[in-house]
C-alpha cells in the first residue's frame, strides 16, 4: 500500500499538528505559495478558510502545505479559486488516495472474517444442492409444462389456487344489485372464486438461484480467499473498486439467499407438494415425493 493518508476527525487534531497555522497569508499577499494537499477533513462546526484573504466558513475541506513547509486548512472551493489548477490535480490525487485507501480497507476486513464468510456460504451451498435435487424430481413427477405453469405463477406472485365456482342465489342477487349485469342478460350465471390451496414458499421456484448463490456469493468468495494482503494492495484500480463494491453487497447478498433457502424449505413440505394436485399434477407421480418428505419431516421432529 502507499503512503497512508492522515486521518482528521476534528479541528483539534488540526490544532495538534506543529506545522500548522489557523490562518496563513499566501501570494499575491505575500511570497507564500501553495505547496501540496495532505488530506481531507469533515466537521461538524464550521471552521474558517485558513487563506487570509478567505476565511470563509465550511464544513469539509482539506489540509494543505505550504512552500515553506508549513500547514493550513482551506474550503475546496476556495482552494480551487485561489490556487486553481495545481490545487484541483493535488485535491483529485488525494481523493483518489483516500478512495482506494477505503476500498483496500474493506476488502481486507472480509479477508481477515474470510472463514467466517465461507463458513456460511457453504452451509447456503449445501441447502443449495438439496433444493436443486428435489427441483429436479419434482420436475419429473408434474411435467415441463405443468412446472413452467408454477415458475409463472411464481414470477406473477400468484400463490393462490383458486376454481371458479357459481355464486349462490343470495350472493347473485347481492351481485345483479351491484353492478350492471341482469339476471337475464344471457352472459351466463355469475361466478366466484374458491380457494383451493395456497403454496408457501413461492419465492424459491420464483427465484435465479444459482446465480443468486453461485455467482454472486460463492465463486467470487472462494476466489478473494486465495488472495494475500498483498495481493489487494496491488490490486489495479478497477479491479479494486469492483472487488471493494461487491464486498459491500455481501450481506445483503446473503441474506437473500438465506431467505430463498427458507423458502425452499417451506416450499418443499409434503403438505406444500400435495396441494400440486389441484393444478393437475396427478396423485399418483407426487405420492413417492411426497412420501419421503414426510419421512425427513418426521426425522427432523425427532
Amino acid at each position: 500500500m502507499g503512503k497512508l493518508i492522515d486521518v482528521i476527525e476534528t479541528y483539534e487534531d488540526l490544532l495538534k499538528r506543529p506545522n500548522f497555522h489557523a490562518s496563513l497569508s499566501f501570494h499575491p499577499r505575500g511570497d507564500r505559495r501553495f505547496g501540496t494537499v495532505v488530506a481531507p477533513y469533515r466537521f461538524l462546526d464550521k471552521i474558517p478558510c485558513g487563506i487570509e484573504a478567505c476565511h470563509t466558513p465550511h464544513l469539509s475541506g482539506y489540509l494543505i502545505t505550504t512552500g515553506d513547509d508549513l500547514e493550513t486548512a482551506i474550503g475546496g472551493h476556495c482552494g480551487k479559486k485561489y490556487f486553481g489548477v495545481s490545487f484541483t490535480r493535488e485535491r483529485k490525487r488525494i481523493d483518489d488516495a483516500v478512495a482506494r485507501q477505503r476500498r483496500i480497507a474493506t476488502v481486507t476486513a472480509m479477508l481477515d472474517n474470510m472463514a467466517v464468510y465461507l463458513k456460511a456460504v457453504e452451509s447456503l451451498e449445501r441447502d443449495y444442492k438439496e433444493l436443486r435435487e428435489k427441483k429436479e424430481r419434482l420436475m419429473g413427477a408434474i411435467g415441463p409444462s405443468l412446472f413452467l405453469e408454477l415458475k409463472n405463477r411464481a414470477d406473477r406472485g400468484q400463490t393462490d389456487i383458486t376454481e371458479e365456482v357459481p355464486m349462490t342465489q343470495v350472493e347473485a342477487t347481492s351481485y345483479f344489485a351491484t353492478s350492471n349485469r341482469k339476471a337475464n342478460d344471457g352472459k351466463g350465471w355469475p361466478t366466484k372464486s374458491l380457494l383451493l390451496a395456497r403454496l408457501e414458499g413461492m419465492d424459491f421456484i420464483r427465484s435465479r438461484f444459482k446465480d443468486m448463490l453461485v455467482v454472486n456469493l460463492i465463486t467470487p468468495m472462494r476466489d478473494l480467499s486465495k488472495l494475500t494482503v498483498l495481493d489487494i494492495d496491488n490490486m489495479k484500480p478497477r479491479a479494486l473498486a469492483s472487488t471493494a463494491k461487491w464486498v459491500g453487497e455481501v450481506p445483503v447478498g446473503l441474506q437473500k439467499a438465506q431467505g430463498v433457502v427458507e423458502a425452499g424449505h417451506r416450499f418443499f413440505q409434503s403438505e406444500n407438494i400435495a396441494k400440486l394436485v389441484h393444478l393437475g399434477a396427478s396423485q399418483s407421480a407426487l405420492a413417492a415425493m411426497i412420501g419421503d418428505l414426510r419421512a425427513e419431516e418426521s426425522q427432523s421432529i425427532r
